[in-house]
C-alpha cells in the first residue's frame, strides 16, 4: 500500500527558501456540509511572504480579486482540489506603482492547492514589443496597400530623388502610369515632356530643390497612342546644412481635370457673353443655403456690383413691399411642389433706391430623388416695355374718349348752326341778326374746340407747343384780355392789379390764351356775382400771375388730375360743360413751354386761386421750332 508523504510547514519552508518563485499554500475553507466556501493562504517561502506583504493581501483568497487581475473563479480552483488536475494562468499586479506579470500554476495539495508564481514581466514586455512590431508591420503593409490603391485610383505615381545617388526612384505603378518604365534620371524624366517645355521643366525642378516650401509645376507629354496628356508635379525638398539632400513628390495625371476646367472656363465665358448680350441679370441659387451667385450685368441693370448683392435674405429686402409676399410664396411653392419652372413679374429696388419692373424666370434642377439642388434664372428689366404698354393703353383710352367727347361737344354748336339755317329758310320769327349771332357764336365755339384739339395734338404728339417769342408786358396783356372778356360778360367785376417788374420775353398770343382760359374758367365756375382778381407781380427773375375767384371749392380728389386732358373741376354755373375739358391742360402745356409752372389751391374760406410762375425770359426753355422776334434777339 503506497502512502503520500507531505513535508510539514517547517520542512516546506526549508525546501523552498532558496526558490526565487513565490510558493503559497491554500487550504480549503468549507461549511459543515462540506461545500467549498473559500481558501486561506500561507506563504511557503520568503519570496511568497515578501510578495504577499508587498501587495497587502488579506488572508482570504476571495479578497484577492480586487488586487490581482486574471485570478480564476473559485469554481475553477475548486476543480483543482477535487480532481487534482493542475491549472495554469497569468496574473497582473501593481507593486510599488510598477506593473508586474506572473505565470501562475496551481497544484493539488491535501484539501487545497499550492500556487507557484514566476515573474514574467520581462517576457511580457518582450511579447508586447513583438505584438507592437507585428501591428506596425501589418499597418505598414496596409498603408502600402492603401497607397497603391490610392495611386491607382488617383492616377499618380510617387518619386524620390537623393543627392547622393543623383537619381529618381519611382513607385511600382510608374510603368502602368506612363505606359513604359521611366528612367531614373532627370534627363529621362524630360523625355516624357514635349520638347518645347523641357527647358521650363528642368528649371522648375532645379528651383524646387532650393525651395523652402512645397513646389509644383505642370508639363504636357505625349501618350503612347499619340494623344496628349497633362501632368502635375508636386514635391518637397529636404535640406541638410543648407544643401538639398532629398526630394519627395508625386506626379499626377491631370489631363481630365484640365479638360473639365477648360470646359468650365468655356461655359463661364458663354454664361458671361449670354448675360452681356441679353442684358439680363443671371442668378444661381441653392435652396439648401442662403447664397445666390449673381451675373456680371447686375451693375448695368441694377447699379450693384455682383459682390454687393447678397443671398435670399438680401433679395427679400429689395422686393417691393407690395410684391414681396407673392414672389417668395410662388418661388417656395415651385421648389417644394416638384415644379420645373417659375416666373414672376415684380418691382425690384435698384442701388439708387428707385424701383424697376422685372420679369424673373427660373428653372429648377433636381437630383434622382427629386430633391431640389439648385434654381437658375434670369431677371429682365421690363420697365420701359411696361411703360410702353401702359402708354399704348392710355393712348387707346385717350382716342376712344377723345372721339366720344369731340362727337358729343361738336354736335351742340353744329345743331345750332343747322337749326338757324333752317329757320332762315323758313323765315323764322327771329330776326336775321339774332340768327347770325347764334351761328357766329356756335362757329366760335367749334373754332375754339378745333384750336384746343390742335394744341392737344401739338402737346402730346409733336413734343410740345412752339412759341413765337417777343418782349411782352404781362400787366398790359392781362388788361387787354380782361377788357375783351368784360365785353362778353357785362356786369362782372374783373380787376387787374400789378406790382413790381412785369416785362419779359414770352409768346404774347399764347400767354393771352393762358390768361383767357384761367379768367374764363373763373367766370364759368366761380360765384355768380363774386369778383375775379387778376394779380401780376415781379420777383427777381420770376413773374407771378394769380387769378382768384370766390365760389364752391374744387373737391380735393379732383385737384391731382385737374390739369389732365378731358378733366373738369366741377360743374359750371349753367350746369353743363362748355368745352372738351382741355382748357386747363392747355394752360399747363403753354406755361411749361415757357419754362414755368402752374398750380391751384382751393378752400371754402379763400376761394380758388390759380398761380402761374414764369421765368422773365423763356428763350432757354423754348422747344425747337420756336421763333424769336428781332427785338427778342437784340434783348
Amino acid at each position: 500500500m503506497t502512502s503520500s508523504w507531505v513535508p510539514g510547514p517547517e520542512l516546506a519552508w526549508q525546501l523552498h527558501a532558496e526558490c526565487p518563485d513565490a510558493c503559497i499554500l491554500f487550504q480549503s475553507v468549507r461549511e459543515e456540509a462540506g461545500a467549498l466556501l473559500d481558501f486561506q493562504w500561507r506563504a511557503l517561502n520568503p519570496a511568497a511572504e515578501a510578495w504577499v506583504r508587498g501587495l497587502g493581501l488579506s488572508p482570504a483568497l476571495s479578497a484577492w480579486g480586487g488586487v490581482l487581475e486574471g485570478l480564476p473563479e473559485h469554481a475553477l480552483l475548486g476543480e483543482v482540489v477535487e480532481t487534482g488536475a493542475p491549472l495554469s494562468f497569468e496574473l497582473r499586479s501593481r507593486l510599488g506603482g510598477v506593473e508586474r506579470w506572473y505565470r501562475a500554476r496551481a497544484l493539488k495539495r491535501d484539501d487545497g492547492f499550492s500556487l507557484w508564481l514566476s515573474d514574467i514581466t520581462d517576457i511580457q514586455a518582450e511579447r508586447q514589443l513583438l505584438r507592437e512590431a507585428l501591428a506596425q508591420e501589418r499597418a505598414a503593409r496596409a498603408r502600402e496597400e492603401h497607397l497603391r490603391l490610392a495611386l491607382e485610383t488617383a492616377r499618380m505615381v510617387t518619386w524620390e530623388w537623393t543627392e547622393a545617388r543623383h537619381s529618381l526612384v519611382w513607385s511600382p505603378n510608374a510603368e502602368d502610369f506612363f505606359g513604359h518604365r521611366p528612367g531614373n534620371t532627370l534627363e529621362c524624366l524630360l523625355e516624357e515632356v514635349y520638347p518645347g517645355e523641357r527647358a521650363r521643366v528642368a528649371e522648375a525642378f532645379v528651383e524646387g530643390q532650393c525651395a523652402e516650401s512645397p513646389f509644383t509645376f505642370q508639363f504636357r507629354g505625349p501618350r503612347t497612342n499619340g494623344t496628349q496628356r497633362c501632368f502635375e508635379v508636386v514635391g518637397q525638398s529636404h535640406r541638410e546644412e543648407g544643401r538639398p539632400t532629398r526630394m519627395l513628390g508625386v506626379v499626377v495625371d491631370c489631363t481630365e481635370r484640365e479638360r473639365v476646367q477648360a470646359a468650365l472656363r468655356e461655359a463661364e465665358e458663354r454664361y458671361r457673353l449670354v448675360s452681356w448680350a441679353t442684358n439680363d441679370v443671371l442668378w444661381d441659387w441653392n435652396p439648401n443655403g442662403e447664397y445666390i451667385h449673381w451675373g456680371e450685368s447686375s451693375r448695368a441693370v441694377f447699379g450693384y456690383a455682383s459682390e454687393e448683392m447678397g443671398g435670399i435674405s438680401w433679395l427679400r429686402q429689395q422686393l417691393h413691399p407690395e410684391d414681396r409676399e407673392m414672389v417668395l410664396r410662388t418661388l417656395e411653392h415651385v421648389v417644394q411642389s416638384g415644379g420645373e419652372s417659375w416666373m414672376a413679374e415684380y418691382r425690384f429696388r435698384r442701388k439708387d433706391g428707385t424701383y424697376v419692373h422685372v420679369l424673373d424666370r427660373g428653372l429648377v434642377a433636381r437630383d434622382a430623388q427629386r430633391q431640389t439642388v439648385r434654381v437658375i434664372g434670369s431677371m429682365m428689366d421690363i420697365t420701359e416695355r411696361k411703360r410702353a404698354v401702359e402708354r399704348m393703353q392710355e393712348e387707346a383710352q385717350f382716342r376712344e374718349r377723345f372721339i366720344g367727347i369731340l362727337g358729343h361737344d361738336l354736335r351742340s354748336p353744329l345743331n345750332a348752326i343747322m337749326l338757324s339755317a333752317r329757320q332762315l329758310r323758313r323765315r323764322s320769327t327771329l330776326s336775321p341778326v339774332q340768327l347770325a349771332q347764334r351761328i357766329e357764336a356756335s362757329a366760335e365755339r367749334m373754332g375754339k374746340m378745333i384750336s384746343d384739339i390742335l394744341d392737344l395734338t401739338r402737346a402730346r404728339l409733336s413734343g410740345g407747343i412752339p412759341l413765337h417769342l417777343s418782349p411782352t408786358s404781362l400787366p398790359a396783356l392781362c388788361r387787354q384780355v380782361v377788357e375783351e372778356l368784360s365785353v362778353a360778360h357785362p356786369g362782372r367785376d374783373i380787376s387787374v392789379e400789378a406790382e413790381g417788374e412785369g416785362d419779359g420775353i414770352w409768346d404774347p398770343d399764347r400767354l393771352a390764351q393762358v390768361v383767357s382760359n384761367l379768367v374764363g374758367n373763373a367766370l364759368e365756375h366761380g360765384e355768380g356775382e363774386g369778383p375775379i382778381r387778376v394779380r401780376c407781380r415781379g420777383e427777381t427773375e420770376l413773374r407771378v400771375l394769380e387769378i382768384s375767384n370766390r365760389g364752391t371749392p374744387i373737391p380735393n380728389h379732383l385737384l391731382a388730375t385737374l390739369f389732365d386732358p378731358f378733366r373738369q373741376g366741377g360743374s359750371s354755373r349753367s350746369g353743363r360743360s362748355s368745352g372738351l375739358g382741355l382748357g386747363l391742360f392747355i394752360v399747363r402745356e403753354l406755361v411749361e413751354a415757357h419754362g414755368g409752372q402752374v398750380s391751384v389751391r382751393s378752400t371754402e374760406k379763400e376761394g380758388t386761386t390759380f398761380s402761374v410762375l414764369l421765368p422773365s425770359d423763356a428763350r432757354p426753355f423754348a422747344r425747337e421750332g420756336s421763333t424769336l422776334s428781332e427785338e427778342a434777339h437784340t434783348g
